[in-house]
């Protein structure tokens, strides 16, 4: 009777493993308990974090959100040197620009038609 407590325990204590890890306890309580709570804890092991991989997606998002935002300010922005030097100063600072994003959307924080808009923006300004 008691192996039976302390196997169900067992289980019981993947379940909760596996909840925090964002998996189904109840799921991983149940296979446990049929299977073996040593099998159901290396299949919550063997499988990803869906917690900490949530969080980190978040924070990728988070980047990437900040980086527009510079690059829309960026190109929101007038440069003065350009205004004074004339269309030349506007094509370096453009080029200037125009190879910052293109750096950004190799890095993967700009998808290509955010680039696309970005570039877009940055010609409109020339104009």
């Amino acid at each position: 009777m008691e192996i039976i407590f302390v196997y169900l325990l067992l289980a019981a204590g993947v379940g909760v493993l596996a909840n925090s890890r964002g998996r189904s306890g109840f799921g991983f309580f149940l296979l446990s308990a049929f299977l073996s709570p040593l099998l159901g804890l290396i299949v919550v092991l063997i499988t990803k974090n869906k917690v900490e991989d949530e969080k980190k997606e978040q924070l990728r998002k988070e980047e990437r959100e900040r980086h527009i935002e510079s690059i829309r300010a960026i190109a929101s922005r007038s440069d003065p040197a350009a205004s004074s030097s004339g269309q030349r100063g506007v094509t370096h600072s453009i080029a200037d620009e125009l190879a910052k994003l293109a750096e950004l959307r190799d890095k993967g924080v700009l998808n290509d038609s955010e680039f696309q808009s970005q570039k877009a923006a940055l010609l409109l300004l020339k104009q």
